[in-house]
């Protein structure tokens, strides 16, 4: 098995285990106030498995939410490939990586605080960098 497949059958056992057969509540049924995520207007801060579905039934995205806020490593799914970045108390931070249909990477970087941080790279489909860039503070650098 491949390194890729490997990691998205853990992450998959991860949420799996944790939501133990929850459907997930789609970010569309849930109220945004103030930066959370809440079940209604009586402002009850949401924790749990957040999921969409495409039309055809495919999965849009999978996350946790913990105390109202994205914790934890989210999946997006765009037209075969895979997006996946990490929050913490609801802001990106940590390694984020999009990954092709094929299994190899696109892109990967690096969030901190919510902006990019570090170096950044895009991969052409055979694995060579066509684009490296170094960010500080959501800024490009270099």
């Amino acid at each position: 098995m491949t390194k890729f497949k490997i990691t998205f059958v853990f992450i998959f056992m991860i949420f799996v285990s944790e939501s133990v057969l929850a459907k997930g509540i789609p970010l569309s049924q849930l109220i945004n106030k103030y930066g959370q995520y809440f079940i209604s207007d009586k402002l009850i801060p949401y924790s749990g498995l957040s999921l969409s579905y495409f039309k055809n039934g495919t999965i849009k995205y999978v996350g946790n939410i913990q105390n109202g806020m994205k914790h934890g490593v989210w999946l997006r799914y765009i037209n075969g490939s895979i997006w996946k970045e990490n929050y913490l108390k609801g802001k990106l931070e940590g390694p984020w990586e999009w990954i092709r249909n094929n299994g190899k990477i696109w892109s990967r970087g690096t969030y901190k605080n919510n902006k990019k941080e570090g170096k950044e790279k895009h991969y052409y489909s055979n694995g060579q960098v066509y684009y490296e860039g170094q960010y500080s503070n959501g800024k490009q650098v270099g």
